[in-house]
This record gives structure tokens, sequence and C-alpha cells, in this order.
């Protein structure tokens, strides 16, 4: 890989990028996605202004799953009256493999920090996803920059 990070994810905006890879589970988690912003303070991006990149690479260092949750819904018939409501579904592990490759293009609305835990929100083709997973570092790699246009 061409750039390397370590830490800096909070230099990232992964609004709108899109799931290329995801991978996790006992001693491994990483996330390759496509379309994510590298905002002006990162210390590698050398321009004055936000770019982008496809192919980057999150690396959680020690991870641990915390929680994945399918998200729940309600649904609704065309004159607006509630027909059912399902609740959030804490996923197993042995779930986990089949999620990962059932996420593969779908669109990242959001990852954040909060001290060392990790949570990445997904759309999935059917259902959301959140993805708690706690951790000790991050590291980030990724090939080129390009323009947002």
């Amino acid at each position: 890989m061409g750039f390397f990070t370590e830490n800096e994810l909070e230099t990232f905006d992964f609004t709108e990028s899109y799931v290329s890879e995801l991978r996790f589970g006992i001693g491994s988690c990483y996330l390759v996605a496509d379309n994510v912003k590298i905002l002006e303070k990162n210390s590698k991006n050398r321009d004055i202004r936000t770019m982008r990149t496809n192919g980057l690479m999150l690396r959680i260092v020690e991870p641990q799953v915390l929680a994945v949750i399918e998200e729940g819904c309600k649904i609704y018939n065309a004159d607006g009256i509630l027909q059912q409501e399902i609740a959030d579904r804490i996923m197993e592990p042995e779930e986990y493999a089949a999620l990962c490759s059932a996420l593969e293009g779908a669109e990242i609305y959001g990852l954040k920090k909060e001290g060392t835990t990790y949570e990445i929100g997904i759309d999935g083709e059917e259902h959301s996803y959140t993805i708690r997973i706690q951790g000790t570092a991050d590291t980030q790699e990724w090939e080129r920059f390009m323009n947002l246009s």
C-alpha cells in the first residue's frame, strides 16, 4: 500500500462509502471501503482540501466483537397504518461470516470511535446493521489520493 496512518480514524469520513470487503471475528477485524473521504487534517494529505480514495483498508488492532445488531424496523401499509414492528436482534457469532459476505457493496452510513469502542453502521439490502468492536488501536492503508468530483 502507498499510504499508512495509525490512530487517525477522525481524519477520514466513511459516510456514503461502500463496503468492498468486511471480515471480523476472533482476533481479526478489517474493512476495505471505497469512496472514503480523506480530510484535510490527515497527516498524509498534503493537499488543502478533502480528497477521497478507493480500497482503503481499516484494521482494528486486538479486536473484540461486542455486538452485531440487525436493526429493527416498523412496517406500514399504504395508508400509513402500522402493520408490524420488528425489534433489534443481536446476531450470533455463527452468523458473522454470512453477514460479511452479504454486506459487500453495502453503504456505510457511519463509522465512529468512542474511547476504545468502534461503531460501524451499514445499510444492507433489507436491513441496517450496527457493528460494535472494541480494539486497542486502528490503522489505515490506501494506495492513492483522488479528487472528490
